[in-house]
């Protein structure tokens, strides 16, 4: 996960100094900046055409993806998004009409949602890359920083489908044969989901790299264990195509599903399903239905 390596040396060089900064670099998905009674909530996120765009993508689901990852990191935050800039840096072989979709695909997203497109820039290279930064408004914010021993795990949906359907089509399953196709291709950001959560949740985030990734990073962050029970698991959506096994491991392990992970109370009945509690002590544990535990590892999508 050399990814993380890079934001810890970003995080130590550039350290917050203003008053009104309450998040900077690596402290979060977001950075938080006090304005009045606000908070502004800002977010970047980068895709590039090797590492984030499937096979079978279409232009204008790159364009929908684009967004959609940054709208995901500040619905982890309970921000609702307001304004979007992209960066596209497009390769040779790209013609008008490519690049027509690629916008359009932006559009769809932020009419959706009720964004702005207020800006961008234009460049070109040897790869297609288009680059987001999304800003918005919260009264309340929450970090990956603020889980409490005794709250509870809550998640707003099953994750692993996105890494079902990339393994699928990888193994050369036509699109239309493919289960979960729009979890990969065209993810969708659960802003209602963050800003209901928002209200009562001690520690939220996106689970964008997978569920693994984000569990650690908000006991890392919050000093506190976190222990999910497999008896909470509702893994039937993915064990009709894979066995159960393969399923426990999408569901930990795959990336791209764009669900919220939060920890609070009772709740979170509201907005998600239960899956483990918060604890005194440090890690992510998985108590298997036989009484067990299992380290759940830092693992999952990775841009190297």
């Amino acid at each position: 996960m050399k990814e993380f390596e890079f934001i810890e040396i970003a995080s130590k060089i550039f350290r917050k100094k203003k008053a009104e900064v309450i998040a900077g670099a690596g402290d979060d998905d977001c950075a938080v900046i006090k304005l009045g009674e606000k908070f502004l909530l800002l977010t970047t996120d980068s895709l590039h055409e090797k590492a984030d765009f499937p096979p079978a993508m279409l232009p204008a689901e790159m364009g929908h993806m684009a967004i959609a990852v940054n709208l995901s990191d500040l619905a982890g935050s309970g921000a609702k998004p307001e304004y979007f800039l992209f960066t596209i840096s497009l390769r040779e072989g790209i013609d008008e009409e490519f690049f027509s979709q690629v916008l359009k695909g932006i559009k769809e997203v932020a009419d959706r949602y009720n964004v702005d497109v207020v800006g961008g820039d234009i460049d070109f290279g040897d790869e297609l890359y288009i680059s987001g930064f999304a800003a918005g408004f919260a009264e309340k914010f929450v970090l990956q920083a603020g889980a409490k021993p005794g709250d509870r795990v809550w998640i707003t949906g099953t994750t692993g489908k996105a890494q079902l359907a990339l393994e699928m089509l990888l193994s050369g399953n036509e699109r239309k044969e493919v289960p979960f196709i729009q979890n990969l291709l065209t993810p969708e950001a659960k802003v209602e989901e963050g800003l209901k959560a928002s209200a009562f949740a001690n520690s939220m985030t996106d689970i964008s790299d997978s569920l693994a990734i984000s569990l650690n990073l908000i006991a890392k962050k919050s000093r506190v264990r976190i222990e999910i029970s497999e008896d909470l698991l509702d893994l039937s959506e993915l064990t009709a195509f894979v066995d159960y096994e393969k399923a426990l491991e999408l569901f930990l392990y795959g990336g791209g599903d764009f669900e919220l992970v939060f920890t609070a109370g009772n709740e979170g009945l509201e907005v998600g399903a239960e899956i483990g509690k918060v604890e005194e002590g440090d890690g992510v544990i998985l108590k298997r239905k036989t009484g067990e535990r299992a380290k759940i590892h830092f693992r999952g999508y990775s841009h190297f």
